[in-house]
């Protein structure tokens, strides 16, 4: 964890703390300086002092009593950003949360680090830095470029919409002529004619960039730039890409002189989930240093800007500070309390997707920051703390290229098929791996023990989707001493250079588990289904379970699952029950991560192995073939001990016809 030498709070204001920090608030620019007001006092020795004096305070800062020395940039956000709200313009309000970031980027610039902003919903810390860093930055620094990305285009366009009203609401002598101004870029400067009577560019030539991330990471390669914002990262596909992109912009030669400031919020964490975790776990090793908001900030403060706002009378700061002190200082005890308060209140009324919104709103740590939306009942709070389990604790699977046993020196594949696990090396092809619980198996002396879940693809590559193929195989319910439950043991996630790869992995799985029957497939995509009967493995293939269709069903193909509106709900259900009672079991994270992102209602999304996994447990419910020792009598109803081998027409080994004249 790098090392920040800052003022932390509570900062304990002195008497006269807000006469300094907003004098333009509270008594508005002089009269013999406002030209909006009368415009004859442009040139005067009395304007000039004036905003001589205004910027010199924007860009060297000012020394508040009981706090000292406030940063250049959060006087100018102070006194100068409008902001427009429900309640018409506002300045903003004074917090010492807002205060202590403005310390923090001084910091970070002078010290060529990064910032990162892992965050709860409505902290105005996108305000509050796009103004004291990218705006500030753009208007007082000569020969300045800053960027601001995403990767949804609604970030990017807030951004803009926030800048342009904010600057228009500045006054005439803080304002800047524009060359370019427009949604992707907006360019300090102006035209003149020059002496041969045409027009020349003149200015700084000072530059914001915006733009949208989603379809190519590489929009700022080739800049410098003094400053990067990325907007919502918990929303930004493969950030990193953007990010190894971009870094070079920073630099100046092997010297970071640039600052990359990333935003993520609580309950705002998407298909970018992924990347944003793991920047926070590797935060020092990308420069970034990390600063954690929760809930409790920004949630009771007092004594500050805003009209009649103070700290409850409950708060115990009362008891030794004075109401001037307290301006912006903020109770992060009282805060935890009543947010926990209100938690357990929700609990006990058993609403527990309004205790998981809540949680998601008002995150009080790291862990609970990184939560996500979701749009199911699962017990996200099981989900959420076996996700921490399994990141606390050495992994449980290995991963593993399944390979066909030969029959002879030259290679000749067996006959049945046998399959061996084989460990995988560092060079091999991730994405024709799979990975298996480390665990006992009990596959050579039980049968029916396993069942499997498939979602599959049709085509090689896609340009409209970025879905995986997934396979989960999943153990049921069992007497064994010792066994897992109902647990995914080996899972399938990818999507090789080649359909037929991935078929091929999925059927070697369902041989080496002898899932006999038991492979259920979504049979909206059927060619993988086509490949198990040309291979020979139909056998494997689990009918269609017609125990949670329709009375009036339409559906007619012998094999397979179809996920509709009326099977998906249905199997939410087994999902939601499995992960209330088994959860414990589930020791793969991307499975975890998926189902805490799954989406009880739409069909074809990109959360496969979460489908997969629904699957299976369809197989597992609609399956009347139960677990089974192997020195048990089998089932009747197993569909391929049928007449062959009840009328004798097989051999002792079940290989050959008994007349010789068929080699199954």
């Amino acid at each position: 964890m790098i090392d920040v030498v800052i003022p932390r709070p509570p900062y304990f204001k002195g008497k006269g703390f807000l006469n300094k920090l907003i004098p333009i608030v509270l008594y508005g620019i002089h009269k013999d300086a406002d030209s909006r007001l009368n415009p004859k006092v442009i040139g005067t020795a009395a304007w000039r002092s004036f905003w001589e004096e205004e910027v010199y305070k924007i860009r060297n800062g000012v020394i508040c009593p009981g706090v000292g020395w406030v940063p250049g940039r959060f006087y100018y956000y102070m006194n100068y950003k409008w902001m427009s709200t429900i309640m018409g313009p506002i300045t903003p309000d004074m917090v010492d949360l807002h205060l202590e970031i403005a310390y923090l980027i001084e910091y970070a610039k002078t010290n060529h680090h990064n910032l990162l902003f892992p965050k709860g919903r409505r902290k105005g810390i996108s305000e509050a830095a796009h103004t004291m860093i990218v705006d500030w930055g753009w208007r007082f620094t000569y020969g300045y470029k800053g960027g601001v990305a995403s990767g949804k285009k609604t970030y990017v366009d807030d951004f803009i919409s926030k800048w342009r009203y904010a600057d228009s609401n500045l006054p005439p002598e803080l304002s800047v002529k524009k060359l370019v101004d427009n949604d992707d870029e907006i360019v300090a400067g102006y035209s003149i004619k020059n002496e041969f009577n045409a027009f020349e560019d003149k200015g700084t030539f000072n530059t914001i960039y915006a733009r949208t991330m989603h379809t190519n990471p590489n929009m700022f390669k080739g800049l410098y730039l003094n400053d990067v914002i990325s907007e919502e990262l918990g929303e930004h596909e493969h950030w990193f890409e953007f990010f190894s992109a971009t870094k070079d912009c920073l630099m100046n030669g092997s010297v970071q002189e640039g600052m990359f400031c990333a935003f993520g919020t609580g309950g705002k964490i998407d298909k970018g989930s992924k990347d944003f975790k793991k920047l926070s776990e590797e935060a020092e090793a990308h420069n970034f240093i990390e600063f954690l908001i929760p809930a409790t900030r920004f949630y009771y403060y007092g004594g500050a800007t805003e009209k009649n706002r103070q700290l409850p009378l409950e708060s115990e700061l009362f008891k030794t500070r004075k109401p001037y002190e307290l301006i912006g200082v903020e109770d992060v005890v009282l805060a935890e309390k009543k947010i926990l308060e209100n938690r357990e209140k929700l609990l006990k009324s058993g609403n527990t997707k309004a205790y998981n919104e809540d949680l998601q709103n008002n995150p009080l740590n790291k862990a609970e920051i990184f939560r996500k939306s979701v749009v199911n009942d699962f017990d996200s709070a099981k989900l959420n703390e076996q996700q921490i389990a399994i990141d606390s604790c050495p992994k449980k699977y290995s991963k593993y290229k399944l390979e066909y046993v030969t029959s002879d020196d030259k290679g000749t594949i067996k006959i049945p098929y046998e399959v061996k696990l084989v460990p995988a090396k560092d060079h091999d092809e991730e994405s024709e791996c799979i990975l298996i619980i480390d665990t006992e198996l009990y596959r050579n002396t039980h049968r029916n023990l396993y069942v499997a879940g498939i979602d599959s693809y049709d085509v090689d590559t896609s340009k409209t989707s970025k879905s995986l193929g997934a396979m989960c195989v999943l153990i049921r319910e069992n007497g064994i001493n010792g066994a897992l439950k109902r647990a995914p043991v080996a899972v399938i996630r990818t999507r090789p250079r080649r359909k037929e790869i991935f078929y091929e992995m999925c059927f070697k799985l369902a041989v080496y588990y002898k899932l006999d029957a038991n492979v259920l497939i979504d049979v909206a995509k059927p060619a993988i289904i086509e490949y198990f009967r040309n291979k020979g493995g139909e056998k494997y293939l689990a009918e269609r379970p017609r125990k949670i269709e329709k009375i009036d069903s339409t559906l007619q193909h012998d094999y397979g699952f179809s996920i509709n509106g009326a099977s998906k709900p249905q199997m939410t259900g087994y999902m939601g029950t499995a992960i209330m009672d088994y959860c414990q079991y589930i020791w793969f994270p991307e499975l975890i991560n998926e189902l805490g992102n799954y989406d009880e209602v739409e069909i074809g999304s990109d959360n496969d192995l979460a489908d997969a996994y629904g699957i299976s447990l369809v197989q597992d419910a609609c399956s009347e073939m139960k677990p089974s020792n192997l020195g048990e009598s089998q089932s009747e109803n197993d569909r391929f001990k049928f007449s062959f081998e009840k009328e004798g027409y097989f051999d002792e080994d079940r290989k050959f016809f008994k007349n010789g004249e068929q080699d199954l």
